[in-house]
Parts: C-alpha cells; sequence; structure tokens
C-alpha cells in the first residue's frame, strides 16, 4: 500500500507535468501562454515539443499532424526531421531567461516574439536569440502553428523544414 508521501509525490508529479497543458488551457485568452508553457517546461528540463503526446497540447491539429507525418517519414530513411530545438534555436542551449512579447492579434490569429537569453551560449547574431511563434485559436484555445528564426544569418520555419522532409525521396 503507497504511503502518504508516495500518494503525494504522485500527485504533485502529476500536476508539474500537467502545467505546461494548463497554462495554455481554455481559461487563457492571453496568446503568449501557450509559448510562456513552452519555456516553463524548457526552463525544468522537460522540453515540450520532445514528445509527440506533449506536442499536441500545444500545436494545432495540422502542425502536430505534419510533425508526426514528418517524423515518420525521416525515421524510414533513417533521418532526423528536426535535429535540433526549435525553443532554444540551438542543440543544447539552456535558458536562463526569456522575454515574450505580443506582436499582433486578433480574434483568431497571434504573434508572439520569444527573445531568449542564453547565459554563455556564443551565438553567431542576436538575431539567433528570438524565436518567432505564430498561434492560431483553436477549439477556444491559442495553439502554436509556427516557429520560426534565424540560424546564424539564414532563417528556418518549422512547418518548411516539414514539409521538405515529406518531399524527400
Amino acid at each position: 500500500m503507497p504511503s502518504r508521501f508516495h500518494r503525494l509525490a504522485a500527485a504533485l508529479t502529476a500536476a508539474v507535468l500537467a502545467a505546461p497543458a494548463l497554462a495554455a488551457g481554455p481559461a487563457s485568452s492571453d496568446p503568449a501562454a501557450p509559448v510562456a508553457a513552452l519555456y516553463a517546461a524548457e526552463k525544468a528540463g522537460r522540453p515540450a515539443l520532445a514528445e509527440p503526446s506533449r506536442r499536441a497540447a500545444a500545436l494545432t491539429r495540422s502542425l502536430a499532424a505534419l510533425w508526426t507525418k514528418a517524423e515518420a517519414a525521416a525515421r524510414r530513411n533513417g533521418d532526423a526531421v528536426v535535429d535540433f530545438d526549435v525553443v532554444t534555436n540551438s542543440q543544447g542551449a539552456e535558458i536562463k531567461s526569456y522575454a515574450l512579447k505580443v506582436e499582433r492579434r486578433d480574434a483568431a490569429r497571434a504573434s508572439v516574439v520569444a527573445t531568449i537569453d542564453p547565459g554563455d551560449w556564443i551565438r553567431a547574431s542576436p538575431q539567433e536569440n528570438r524565436i518567432r511563434y505564430a498561434l492560431l485559436r483553436q477549439a477556444g484555445r491559442w495553439r502554436i502553428d509556427e516557429v520560426a528564426g534565424v540560424a546564424g544569418t539564414t532563417p528556418w520555419s518549422l512547418r518548411d523544414m516539414l514539409e521538405r522532409a515529406l518531399r524527400a525521396p
């Protein structure tokens, strides 16, 4: 029989794991909430976009489905469809801090820019610390429909990467 401590630990673990989804839940009218949930999960060492089950809570249905299809195609070819963390725009940077700014918003769409401080992580350009999120209102919630940034001087788009992976031979 589980002890009181184990039941409490299990309840706390469940609450912590649910926090990113709850932060972006139906009651939130703030389009930055799902982006903030991504960075909170990242800072807690649980990247929210690393697992398909957690992606579904943050992304639009179309982007989550596209990512799942592209991953399946890439696995068949022995490739990785996304070989970096789009939330940090890196392969291993830790987020020291971040700031979010809602740049545009209407009833159905929003644009949020995250400016991250990766601490001692060396960047080719300060622009690499700015990640743009396009959000759509879906089933009463804000969900991420696109993530974009710059690597060096080369712009990247998550949706474009996933679509290219599906077109690859």
